[in-house]
């Protein structure tokens, strides 16, 4: 197939251009980039008429279970709020995680988005969401939750109410941990196509050192990536500087630090703890938008920026006042920034903006050729031998008075909506119509389910209302707001 007459994206030294070419697409792959390409017998020539080409986004850090319990919350400290999206989803059916999933593949592929990390954190319900992914050619990296301590367990200033009898562990013991990833694999790791499984902990202060040993054999015994929340809050700081172990330095210590590795939020690391992850080649990843609903803070980029690393993006769960378009959360991540700093020298130029929401989510799924950061003086994330995971903007859609322009537009001015969208070389949008999922029927579903579903949330929330008093109480007495 030829997508021709394209104005494909470029990055010339900090800045965005735009190059009108054609694009041939052969075994789900960029197999030429040129002008004025000549189609083969039979081969598609589809004529683009000057639309813009730009590379598929990549969430690199979600949670499909919360498309289903959007507007749940009004937002609360995560310590606090972690009750309810637990109660919340761990009532969902795996008809309810079919639905759920495919709607958040929908709005993905709405905005430009072609490719996520799914950190699934009910391991019942994962293969219902990684069959999803696999029959709609999403692209997606799946990694279930492994996990063996509470909260309550690792977070400091709490007290525990004393139970008369110890209640049973709910989560599982390690070798079946490793049990249910190794059959998880045999069905659904398939690096060659468009579903991959990571080695998803939860966090490691969530995690004995036993199971962070078992992961990290895991992952290296059948080459995984790995995926985890790592300092999130505040309180989990403290919390881990009072216990005497850095997260990350255990982490490290167990061969979880790796150029394989990403961490979603790093809000709250010292110098030392961002030298070692980017000393490791390993990736952070932010949320700004679910990092502010919940009050957990602002990603410190000039930080990470000293030891020369950029960040991938990601949404988080979308009932933490986000949704799935990468392009808005970017915007919102650079706005952030612009008032962390008065050196306006050191907010992220339009090509180091892009190739957050682009290049370093590839190298978050191990589709780059290497986690360090290239910023050749002139490259395209649009190259001969990369999976053809494509996205093409009508060009009415922005103003084109010149390359900045069109660029600024994308960055912070133009909700992106999608006229076309390739993953693997397959059209999965067409006309601004999902075409691998019926979304005008599970948009029905939904509605058919609504009462069901609210009957049961009402039901979770009032469960976890039961939960809340012990963490409001220790976050009140941790920031000394008992007054």
């Amino acid at each position: 197939m030829i997508l021709a007459n394209g104005r494909r994206i470029q990055f010339h030294n900090a800045d965005i251009t735009f190059q009108r070419g054609d694009i041939r697409i052969l075994n789900h792959q960029i197999a030429e980039v040129g002008t004025r390409l000549t189609p083969a017998p039979g081969e598609t020539y589809m004529d683009l008429k000057g639309d813009y080409v730009l590379p598929g986004m990549v969430n690199s850090h979600s949670h499909s279970y919360t498309n289903l319990l959007r507007g749940t919350s009004y937002g609360e400290p995560l310590e606090i709020w972690s009750s309810d999206t637990v109660a919340l989803g761990g009532l969902l059916s795996e008809e309810d995680m079919v639905l759920s999933t495919s709607l958040g593949i929908c709005e993905m592929l709405h905005s430009g988005v072609t490719a996520c990390v799914d950190h699934l954190p009910h391991l019942s319900t994962a293969a219902a969401a990684a069959a999803v992914y696999q029959s709609s050619g999403f692209r997606a990296a799946l990694a279930p939750m492994m996990h063996n301590k509470k909260d309550s367990q690792i977070l400091c200033g709490l007290t525990p109410p004393v139970s008369a009898a110890p209640s049973p562990s709910p989560f599982l013991p390690v070798p079946a941990y490793m049990e249910y990833y190794e059959d998880f694999i045999k069905r659904f790791h398939h690096p060659e196509g468009t579903v991959q499984v990571m080695a998803g902990i939860n966090s490691p202060q969530r995690a004995d050192e036993s199971l962070l040993n078992a992961a990290s054999d895991l992952a290296a015994r059948h080459g995984l990536g790995i995926h985890c929340h790592l300092l999130e809050t505040r309180w989990q700081q403290v919390s881990a500087r009072e216990s005497g172990i850095s997260p990350v330095f255990l982490m490290d210590r167990c061969g979880l630090l790796t150029q394989k590795t990403s961490l979603a939020h790093c809000v709250w690391l010292d110098d030392e703890e961002i030298a070692l992850v980017a000393q490791r080649g390993s990736i952070p990843v932010s949320n700004p938008a679910s990092n502010l609903f919940l009050g957990s803070g602002v990603f410190p980029l000039n930080k990470w920026m000293d030891f020369h690393v950029l960040p991938a993006l990601g949404s988080d769960g979308v009932n933490c006042g986000t949704d799935h378009s990468i392009q808005e959360i970017l915007r919102l991540f650079l706005l952030l920034q612009r008032g962390q700093t008065p050196d306006y020298r050191r907010w992220p130029g339009a090509a180091d903006a892009y190739r957050m929401a682009t290049t370093r989510g590839l190298q978050v799924l191990g589709k780059a050729s290497s986690p360090s950061e290239r910023r050749d003086t002139q490259s395209s994330p649009i190259q001969t031998g990369m999976d053809a995971d494509l996205v093409i903007i009508d060009q009415t859609s922005l103003l084109p008075v010149s390359d900045s322009a069109i660029a600024n537009q994308l960055l912070f001015h133009n909700h992106l909506q999608a006229k076309h969208v390739l993953i693997h070389g397959r059209f999965v949008l067409e006309s601004g119509v999902v075409t691998c999922l019926d979304e005008k029927g599970l948009r029905a579903e939904t509605v058919k389910r609504l009462p069901y579903l609210a009957g049961r949330y009402d039901e979770a929330l009032k469960k976890a209302g039961m939960e809340k008093p012990l963490f409001r109480q220790g976050y009140g007495r941790i920031w000394n707001l008992e007054k």
